[in-house]
């Protein structure tokens, strides 16, 4: 199940992982995310039919699989330390 952005609420099988204010950052860390085969679930203002790039709007919450969430938050402080 890969999911891509949505202004719909995530799977009750995934959790929050983090909210990133920039959304090519975030698109970035979803993608190294999928690539450890980890399901991700993206939601902002972004996704929707006017993507709004600038200020708390630009906000994307990053939910992942429940069952891999300790796994999601290492390749996150990984992602963060290394960008």
């Amino acid at each position: 199940m890969r999911r891509k952005h949505s202004h719909e609420d995530p799977d009750p099988a995934f959790e929050p992982l983090a909210i990133i204010g920039d959304p090519s950052t975030a698109n970035l860390l979803a993608a190294r995310l999928r690539a450890e085969d980890i399901d991700v679930w993206l939601r902002g203002e972004t996704s929707g039919p006017y993507p709004v790039g600038v200020g708390g709007l630009a906000e994307v919450q990053i939910f992942v699989d429940a069952v891999r969430l300790a796994d999601a938050r290492q390749v996150y402080d990984e992602f963060m330390r290394d960008n």
